[in-house]
């Protein structure tokens, strides 16, 4: 049986009967068995949705936290990035994101010490999600609360975890009247997720307002190392403990915020000043740390696997002066089925007693007087310092008061920094990519820094294809640089050609949804062939919407080292790697995000060195370089008056696009029969089988179909 009947069952896309490439020696397919029926007429191709995302930062007094920088991305890989922005002066964050259509969780990721460092927001089946992080009610909108279990344990099935080590060793247990986690902690309604949020919290909670957050992050941002931003909170002079000044005085300690995955304790103990203890536990009282006791069980958030909101607070008793009072970070040690395990890794405000054999690391809280608010904040690092720690310092956030001012000694303390603006563009210096330029202020990429999108193309439209789409593969990634408030400011598309399955010398082309003359200059085009025509700043010639040509021949960029055509798609053939062309694209002012939209914008196939025959994915428009009176001969079933556009008459497309790296079919192999579940998803309309082109399971693909 020839090559396209052997293709008449399979659907798919695209097109060639004809001449351009490969072997077409065999006779034309019957049309009555061409693939592609059953397809909705409307059906467009589209592996990706978009969803409307509105985030709202908030101090837990409801003050909008601005000048936040803010990451969207897929929420079990954060690689793939899908927005980023800046919090405006309500606090607000607002795009639309394009994300692969199988994907059903997103990831915020706010770098703000202070808040959140990851909430997660489910997209499936939604175009639009509302998400607050912070306020008075720690989060909410459409976020997914995380809990410490896949089930509710039961608070009656708690072991009591009050420790006694014996006579002469350290006790660890919960402050009068509780003895153990089934007393000492709540798990009501209000908050289902709750374990380890103590009972004898406080019944006012501190207001932690937008200054004070600002304060915050200025001294312990977050994923920034402190060692870098901060080194002189790290040396051994500074104070780390608390040091009661006045008699009488109660001792408060105050949650802000977490930014781990583990699920910490912390606690106190108390000792004279002028005699400390000298290790931390011991077979005798002699020297060693007496009791121990839990602030806070499960130091995590609501939201993140526990129950506790920014200004949740704890009174530690009073004391009276001559008294030092410390922290103990004990890690990962709450579970939800047993409840504090005090045998865990401990780390101490009280260096010296830290695992780190290096002293010059044993440091593993720091603490900064913030005399505005009359607190000392203590931000916590809760691994190993010698293994994979970040640094930053704020895995665990809370503040110590006094019950009257000047209750707590400040001597030696190092102070909380302040916001600190250099450019003067509502974005600090700690946060802002380019501290000294005003016009800049963050990075961005699509689909990542280090990943890529790919655009598939069958080239002899308006013909019908042999629907293996590797007449031209595309991998393409796009750098973003932005403003303050979010606007463009330059733009850099990464193409590079990574197969050529055709005779023809093909040329490819993006039109951006902007004007021409919203181009200020364009650089970096691999441009040889003679056939394109640039105007003054870079675009493409005799076109309203700028269009820029990153390559006019392929050939520029990827060809066999034999001159041979079909490059990458005959496995039993030498691979060649195709270089990128990194075409820079400046605007005259700062674009919208709205305005300038999201990729893949409108990619094009240049046919041959032939500028009037565009291929375009299914539905978009052809720009004005296009022979319009090519529509309708052919295979091609377009109708320009509708909207349709590049689909012939069985609804097959000339090109698909992929937000990931797409693995496509070897020469002569259909998308179809190495996709097993294409056909299936196009006639579902796209509702079934989103997941086709990445699924790996039995049933899915035929894998010595694809070119490797």
């Amino acid at each position: 049986m020839n090559k396209f009947k052997l293709l008449a069952g399979f659907l798919l896309v695209i097109l060639s009967i004809a001449a351009c490439k490969k072997d077409s020696s065999g006779p034309e397919p019957d049309p009555s068995e061409e693939p592609g029926n059953g397809i909705p007429a409307s059906f467009s191709y589209l592996t990706t949705h978009q969803v409307n995302v509105s985030i709202q930062l908030l101090s837990n007094n409801n003050q909008p936290v601005a000048g936040a920088v803010v990451t969207v991305v897929a929420a079990d890989a954060p690689e793939k990035t899908f927005m980023k922005g800046v919090s405006d002066g309500a606090g607000f964050v607002k795009g639309v994101i394009s994300v692969p259509s199988y994907l059903d969780t997103i990831a915020i990721l706010p770098k703000y010490t202070g808040l959140l460092n990851e909430v997660r927001s489910v997209i499936k089946g939604k175009s639009t999600v509302n998400i607050v992080i912070g306020g008075e009610n720690g989060l909410s909108g459409d976020v997914v609360i995380s809990s410490a279990n896949s089930a509710m344990a039961s608070l009656e099935k708690f072991r009591g975890d009050a420790s006694t080590q014996g006579l002469f060793g350290t006790d660890y247990g919960f402050p009068s009247p509780y003895t153990s986690a089934a007393d000492a902690v709540v798990n009501t309604s209000e908050y289902p997720f709750s374990l380890g949020r103590p009972k004898y919290l406080s019944t006012t909670s501190d207001v932690i307002d937008a200054s004070l957050l600002s304060y915050i992050n200025a001294s312990i941002p977050e994923g920034l190392p402190l060692t870098q931003t901060h080194p002189e909170y790290l040396t051994s002079t500074v104070q780390s403990n608390i040091v009661v000044t006045q008699n009488d005085t109660e001792v408060f300690i105050t949650f802000v915020s977490e930014g781990a995955s583990y699920r910490n304790s912390l606690a106190w103990y108390s000792y004279p000043t002028n005699n400390p203890p000298t290790q931390a536990s011991g077979s005798s009282l002699v020297g060693a740390i007496d009791a121990v006791t839990y602030v806070f069980p499960n130091a995590s958030a609501y939201g993140s696997s526990g129950g506790l909101r920014t200004g949740n607070k704890v009174s530690l008793g009073r004391f009276n002066a001559g008294t030092t009072v410390a922290l103990v970070l004990i890690q990962d040690a709450w579970s939800a089925s047993s409840g504090v395990s005090y045998t865990n890794t401990k780390f101490y405000t009280d260096s010296r007693f830290n695992p780190e054999s290096n002293t010059s690391l044993r440091k593993h809280s720091v603490m900064l007087y913030d005399s505005r608010h009359n607190l000392f904040l203590f931000g916590f690092e809760d691994i190993n310092r010698t293994s994979s720690s970040d640094n930053d310092f704020n895995d665990l956030v809370v503040y110590a008061s006094g019950s009257r001012a000047g209750s707590i000694s400040t001597t030696n303390v190092a102070l909380i920094d302040t916001r600190v603006d250099s450019d003067g563009d509502g974005v600090e210096d700690d946060l802002d990519e380019f501290p000294n330029d005003a016009a800049r202020a963050y990075t961005s990429y699509y689909p990542s820094a280090n990943s890529w999108a790919t655009l598939a193309f069958e080239d002899n439209w308006p013909n019908q294809g042999d629907y293996d789409v590797n007449d031209l593969v595309v991998n393409y990634r796009y750098t973003y640089v932005s403003n303050a408030g979010n606007n463009v400011v330059e733009m850099t598309g990464d193409f590079q050609p990574i197969a050529a399955g055709a005779d023809f010398k093909n040329g490819f082309g993006v039109q951006l949804p902007v004007a021409s003359s919203a181009v200020a200059s364009v650089s970096g085009q691999s441009l040889t062939n003679g056939y394109v025509t640039q105007a003054a700043n870079g675009v493409e010639a005799g076109q309203a919407r700028a269009v820029i040509i990153p390559f006019d021949n392929h050939e520029n960029l990827l060809k066999n080292a034999d001159g041979s055509p079909q490059v990458n798609t005959d496995p039993s053939k030498a691979k060649a790697t195709g270089s990128i062309a990194s075409v820079t694209v400046r605007f005259t002012s700062p674009v919208t995000t709205a305005a300038l939209g999201t990729a893949p914008y409108n990619p094009f196939l240049i046919s041959n060195r032939r500028r009037a025959y565009e291929v375009h994915l299914p539905n978009n428009v052809p720009t004005d370089k296009a022979d319009k009176s090519l529509f309708t001969t052919g295979a091609d079933n377009s109708a320009p008056a509708t909207g349709r556009y590049y689909l012939d008459k069985n609804n097959s497309p000339w090109a698909l696009n992929f937000a990931d790296a797409f693995s496509y079919p070897s020469e002569t192999k259909s998308i179809s029969s190495t996709y097993l579940r294409f056909l299936d998803w196009a006639k579902s309309g796209g509702t079934s089988y989103l997941d086709w082109y990445v699924n790996t399971a039995a049933g899915y693909r035929q894998t010595n179909n694809i070119y490797k």
